[in-house]
């Protein structure tokens, strides 16, 4: 039977399809917060030690739950936030800077620590995002993708795991908190055809357009900026159903799970313990400095935590969405970061790494 599943892909695919859906029903049960996407990951995750031969996840999956939640982020932008955004850009930029230095003295530890390369354990160390860091390092020559997929494996895994359940058992939230995903149809969308074709068309340009300039993201942002604009120019974007929202997170979730590396016994065993408490205290941090600050910027503390949080994109709106806060300025906070860390700090350490790797090779 086992044989007969890893044989065909579409029956792969179909297998963890449906224990990506248990693990969200079960979970849902539960009450466990995030369900149809943490449900999905820890349960495909686990799986995949012991049945990975018989599962499969196709990244247009991946990619379709990302569009999904792309529009609903893009309908959250309005003239108001795109104005608060200007406003919040010093902000943006302190606790950036703020957390990157934080992340390089733990990266540093760590490389020390474990005797890594520079490279490796900054990389491994970087709220960037996962895939990116991990095709950041392929490009080094002194750094192994291997030890920094893990690093981000773990961090993802703890982020997730962690802050939701901070922001919604520790830190203050409004009892309406989830509101946004239950509102309206469950299913269908209360939209116009013309102006869904028109939003469809514009979606599918942006997504083609961030491709071509190698734009991080591009599945998320193309229909986050399509939607976006139509919300600017007077034409309000649709709010997405809580069955579709659902369905993304599943989406992503599933996909997170699969991707996820847990089953090297030996780099798990010598690296999980300084890993994990570098990320506890960076998650720490992230929590100190919005408690703290959160009177001094004048954001909510909860709000300011979810942005500051070295979690995904994705992950961190769709918290952010199911708490009731600013969606526009969570995720233009995470974005910002993406492309301060790729553009800016990235360049700096491949520059590095190409300086030792030569001096390696004269010495």
């Amino acid at each position: 039977m086992k044989t007969f599943i890893s044989e065909h892909k579409s029956l792969r695919m179909g297998f963890t399809a449906l224990l990506a859906f248990l693990g969200g029903y079960l979970f849902d049960i539960l009450g466990i917060y995030l369900p149809w996407m943490l449900g999905p990951l820890f349960v495909v995750m686990i799986a995949k030690i012991k049945w990975g031969q018989s599962m499969l996840w196709s990244k247009t999956l991946r990619s379709t739950g990302l569009i999904i939640l792309g529009l609903q982020l893009g309908s959250s932008f309005t003239k108001q936030s795109l104005h608060d955004m200007t406003e919040y850009l010093p902000v943006m930029l302190f606790t950036t800077v703020v957390l990157i230095l934080f992340t390089v003295l733990t990266g540093l530890f760590i490389g020390k620590r474990l005797k890594l390369s520079m490279s490796t354990s900054l990389l491994g160390s970087f709220p960037g995002g996962l895939s990116q860091m991990v095709i950041l390092s392929e490009e080094m020559k002194e750094s192994d993708e291997t030890v920094v997929g893990f690093m981000q494996t773990l961090r993802v895994i703890l982020v997730i795991s962690m802050v939701p359940w901070l922001v919604t058992h520790v830190m203050a939230v409004d009892s309406e908190a989830t509101a946004i995903l239950t509102k309206g149809p469950f299913f269908l969308f209360d939209y116009e055809w013309n102006l869904a074709f028109l939003l469809i068309a514009a979606l599918f340009l942006f997504i083609f357009i961030a491709r071509k300039i190698h734009f991080p993201l591009p599945f998320l942002l193309g229909p986050l900026i399509a939607a976006s604009l139509f919300n600017l120019m007077g034409t309000e974007a649709p709010q997405i159903p809580g069955f579709w929202l659902n369905l993304s997170q599943l989406l992503i979730g599933a996909h997170l799970g699969y991707t996820l590396k847990i089953d090297n016994p030996r780099l798990f065993r010598k690296m999980f313990a300084v890993v994990f408490v570098s990320n506890v205290l960076l998650i720490g941090f992230c929590y100190y400095l919005a408690i703290h600050f959160s009177p001094v910027l004048s954001l909510p503390a909860n709000e300011l935590f979810l942005s500051m949080a070295p979690g995904g994109v994705a992950e961190m709106a769709v918290t952010a969405m199911s708490v009731s806060v600013d969606v526009s300025v969570v995720t233009s906070f995470h974005l910002f970061r993406i492309l301060f860390i790729l553009f800016l700090v990235s360049p700096l350490v491949k520059v590095l790494d190409s300086r030792m790797s030569k001096g390696r090779g004269t010495g």
